[in-house]
């Protein structure tokens, strides 16, 4: 079944009607965490983005990354050049204090007192300023990396290049011999491969914890093309070695390599994993695709290293539930509007919050963003297990937006995939029990046991790198819209807040896409 953008209640036509800034921030004492967004936005309001999708439903993704990106780097400079004297000022009185500049969407985070939220709410230029009630941190706050970590990563990075040396040319995937579980038959993907799609050609950004320098994953690496391993900046785009992505959290070069429970190794595996093990076996539901592996849930710098250097998706597993987010919610659907403009089509599980949030706030930022492909998930029973998240969601108490009340809610989940009870890789022990399906001598392998909606994020995040290996140029709000109307509709008839449009069919998605006429 179709799933047509939902329509939205009237919102209004001025931007800036209603309080530009959140309780307390003008009369705080000491510096608190804000989010100042600037007037000049691609999208400034609600119903914008919509517009230009309807405008632009068949131009290629090239062109719209091509004509979008110069324009939101060019809005931030022009904003910047207009408030940079006041933050100056602001700054050297000790009112201000460590500003971090974004252009994803037009503003800047930092530290304000009351006075320089004051002074910045006077500026014409300035639209709100924010409190960041993010959880674990602040977008101008970075994790320190302790010295025994980085001397593991060094180590980590050092295993996964000497793996790619001896990887050479990967050859065109095959799947003939090669033993395939039943998470990946469930959602069609053989099936997918059968007509050409493989993932080849598209690079998705894994915004995750990293993934361990293990075979099936490091011959999944995206490798950039314009750095080298020489500490310099080789492609002049900010970071030093950038060769497979980027740690914002503690701003490093290193995401390969990760802790004892490594869930960007598992979910990187369902994304894109190689085959490998005795007897092989594949896990990606992309097997050709490949990984930029960006640390940092949350970050607004990864959103904009993953648009500027080229991914297509972004598979994200953060969900921020059972925080009070108020207007900042505003910030990152802007900032996801932005990035779809820019071509990348962004994914991530549902959430595991059923017994734990109340009805119609079990989904949460980002998942709840309307541009936003959520997946719930199925065990092996092909049942939604009890923690599931459910929708809906709605938006009317945030600024800027006013849409989607209770009454006529957004529907949330949009689609279903696996969540639980197939092989991952991993290391062969982990915290949790598990069964161990095979291992190597470093201690890498197949387990089966570890569960979440985390893991049905990447079933689609996967199926859409199929559908965009045999049709690069689909922009991903007719992805989204191809993706739901090409699953199989389980639960109640039609699209309902447990399994969205339904499970996941690779190959109706991947037909769907070949027929699919691009400008």
């Amino acid at each position: 079944m179709a799933m047509a953008l939902v329509s939205r209640a009237q919102v209004p036509t001025e931007p800036f009607a209603w309080p530009k800034v959140d309780a307390g921030l003008e009369t705080a004492a000491t510096p608190q965490p804000v989010f100042v967004r600037m007037r000049d936005q691609l999208f400034a309001i609600g119903g914008e983005y919509e517009r230009f999708a309807a405008d632009e439903a068949t131009t290629p993704r090239s062109r719209l990354r091509a004509m979008v990106l110069p324009q939101l780097h060019r809005r931030s400079d022009d904003s910047w050049t207009r408030v940079q004297p006041l933050v100056d000022d602001l700054t050297a009185a000790g009112h201000l204090h460590s500003v971090q500049r974004f252009w994803i969407i037009n503003g800047f985070a930092a530290d304000a007192d009351g006075v320089a939220v004051r002074r910045l709410l006077a500026h014409e230029a300035v639209a709100f300023v924010h409190r960041q009630t993010q959880p674990g941190g602040t977008q101008q706050q970075l994790d320190r990396r302790a010295p025994r970590w980085l001397e593991q990563r060094v180590a980590d990075e050092a295993a996964a290049l000497a793996l790619l040396e001896r990887r050479g040319d990967e050859t065109a995937f095959a799947a003939e011999g090669l033993t395939v579980p039943w998470n990946l038959q469930a959602v069609s993907a053989p099936a997918a491969w059968g007509l050409g799609a493989h993932g080849q050609g598209v690079v998705i950004a894994l915004l995750d914890s990293g993934v361990l320098p293990m075979a099936a994953l490091v011959h999944a690496l995206w490798r950039n093309p314009g750095e080298r391993p020489n500490g310099v900046d080789d492609d002049d785009n900010g970071f030093v070695d950038d060769l497979f992505g980027w740690d914002f959290g503690g701003d490093t070069r290193f995401v390969v390599g990760d802790g004892a429970r490594s869930h960007g190794t598992m979910c990187g595996g369902i994304l894109a994993g190689r085959p490998w093990g005795e007897p092989q076996t594949v896990t990606g539901v992309a097997p050709r695709a490949q990984l930029m592996v960006l640390r940092g849930m949350g970050s607004l710098r990864a959103y904009e290293y993953a648009a500027q250097m080229g991914a297509d998706v972004l598979s994200m597993s953060y969900m921020w539930t059972n925080v009070e987010l108020g207007s900042y919610r505003a910030v990152f659907r802007t900032a996801h509007e932005h990035l779809a403009a820019c071509g990348v089509v962004a994914v991530g599980g549902a959430g595991n919050f059923a017994r734990t949030a109340p009805a119609g706030r079990q989904i949460t930022l980002p998942k709840d963003i309307p541009c936003v492909i959520a997946a719930s998930g199925i065990g092996r029973n092909g049942e939604i297990p009890a923690f599931s998240s459910r929708g809906p969601c709605t938006w009317d108490d945030v600024p800027f937006f006013h849409d989607y009340p209770a009454a006529a809610p957004l529907l949330k989940p949009d689609v279903a995939g696996c969540s639980a009870g197939f092989p991952v890789w991993h290391r062969a022990v982990v915290e949790q029990p598990a069964e161990v399906v095979w291992q190597d001598d470093a201690g890498f392998g197949l387990i089966v046991g570890p569960q979440g909606n985390s893991f049905a994020g990447p079933h689609a995040g996967g199926v859409v790198a199929l559908m965009l290996s045999v049709q690069p140029e689909l922009t991903p709000w007719r992805v989204q819209r191809l993706l739901a109307a090409s699953c199989v509709d389980r639960g109640a008839p039609g699209p309902d807040p447990v399994w969205g449009a339904g499970l996941l069919q690779a190959d109706l998605a991947v037909a769907a896409a070949k027929a699919a006429v691009v400008e």
